[in-house]
């Protein structure tokens, strides 16, 4: 086989790591490095001689290691064997995404949640030889996406320690762990930036773009509706227990039209009566209220009574109700 007198890296801009297809090296031979590159030669698996940006004439005084381990003789085109690993040390951005939900306890409600998580990350090789020896370990080529397989893992596993971290730091539900996306970002890459270290690689940045669940989960179904029902309690204070009541003889009624019979019936009416009682209660002490105050436009109650008076006239469906409540509840 010719002697190779000129080493130029020739793979794809997507490729952190390409291996010079021949090993008949010559002694008088160039070798190019472009920006962003190192290249390495290797003898017998043991990383030897490294060179950064340039190009590099390859006489024996330039290689010590390789030339103390093969014995190279001075002057001439001497041949000798090696293997030339070029690694691409640009920062390469990737996505990534939990496959299948993880469960996490809400540390607020005692409840468990299966959350995923998505978000966006950005690496490049801080240690080339650390890198060829502990996740190359050999191969013609490596490609970004091959890598980013083989760190996805890494990244999924941590997950829900550090969004637990920044819940229990915060004093705050799970539900709620999407207004703290910074934080969670800055964890995740703390967390991270270790295991990225141990494969010779820098973890530059590393986002989580959004926490999502699952709407028709029951158990997410319960904490919303603990949170539906502690702000009912603080904005209605004495007079949760009424409306409750209303609720309760507002479904008898409905039952009795369903035919619930004459028991159901008797409960309507007597709730009812109940109810109308406590009504003009409370609807004397709004009108008393009124004439003392002019209710704010912006506070959440009275919002909230605007929207139903829009589902009511069929302004707005039921599901658009439900998603405008929890959006001026989450606001509060």
């Amino acid at each position: 086989m010719a002697l190779i007198d000129r080493i130029k890296f020739e793979g794809k801009p997507n490729e952190i790591v390409w291996k010079y297809p021949s090993d008949e090296i010559s002694t008088a031979g160039q070798l190019i490095v472009d920006e962003n590159l190192e290249a390495i030669f290797f003898k017998e698996g043991r990383a030897l001689d490294s060179f950064g940006p340039g190009t590099h004439t390859l006489k024996t005084g330039n290689i010590p290691i390789l030339e103390a381990l093969v014995n190279l003789p001075f002057g001439g085109k001497t041949p000798f064997t090696a293997e030339v690993y070029y690694v691409n040390k640009s920062i390469f951005a990737m996505k990534w995404g939990t496959n299948t939900p993880i469960p996490l306890e809400d540390p607020k409600y005692k409840i468990v949640l299966n959350i995923r998580a998505f978000g966006d990350y950005k690496f490049r090789v801080k240690d080339p030889r650390a890198f060829l020896l502990n996740v190359v370990k050999g191969g013609n080529r490596t490609t970004n996406e091959s890598i980013d397989e083989f760190l996805k893992p890494n990244i999924v596993r941590s997950i829900g320690d550090f969004i637990s971290e920044v819940i229990l730091n915060n004093n705050t539900s799970v539900v709620e762990i999407n207004k703290y996306r910074d934080e969670s970002s800055t964890a995740g890459k703390v967390k991270l930036s270790p295991e990225f270290e141990k494969y010779g690689l820098d973890l530059t940045e590393f986002n989580v773009s959004s926490v999502n669940f699952d709407q028709n989960d029951t158990n997410y179904q319960r904490i919303q509706k603990i949170i539906t029902d502690k702000f009912e309690i603080d904005m209605l204070g004495d007079k949760y227990q009424q409306k409750k009541m209303f609720d309760m003889g507002q479904a008898a009624a409905e039952n009795q039209g369903q035919g619930g019979g004459a028991m159901g019936a008797g409960m309507g009416m007597g709730m009812g009566m109940n109810m109308a009682n406590m009504m003009g209660g409370m609807m004397n002490q709004t009108q008393t209220g009124n004439q003392n105050q002019t209710p704010d436009a912006n506070d959440p109650a009275t919002r909230i009574a605007k929207l139903k008076t829009l589902l009511d006239q069929g302004l707005i469906t039921p599901e658009e109700f439900e998603t405008k409540k929890k959006e001026i509840i989450a606001a509060m």
